[in-house]
């Protein structure tokens, strides 16, 4: 079951809720930038509702289903970039609340 986190504009995003890799959890806090960061995130997203500065929809994956890159990210307001990689922290501690399936 995907793990959403919401904010209050309508904007959201859905997370996987397995595999998430310590190693991965190393690599984003250690990011030196917010786009180091975007770039192991958003491998995580199923789905989201997440527009950019021009009120277009930005789609989570390319033509051949694989996660955007930072790049693709570019025209994304400052807070909902900024918010994504705190949407992913929020989504790993309630990932870290939810029942495991044996």
């Amino acid at each position: 079951m995907p793990i959403k986190v919401e904010r209050e504009d309508g904007t959201w995003v859905e997370f996987r809720d397995d595999r998430w890799t310590f190693g991965d959890r190393r690599l984003v806090l250690e990011a030196t930038t917010d786009w180091d960061a975007l770039d192991i995130i958003v491998a995580y997203v199923m789905s989201w509702n997440v527009k950019d500065v021009d009120g277009a929809s930005v789609r989570p994956r390319d033509g051949d289903n694989r996660p955007v890159t930072s790049a693709a990210l570019a025209n994304l307001d400052d807070d909902v970039a900024r918010w994504l990689v705190r949407a992913w922290f929020q989504a790993k501690a309630e990932r870290t609340d939810l029942p495991k399936v044996s």
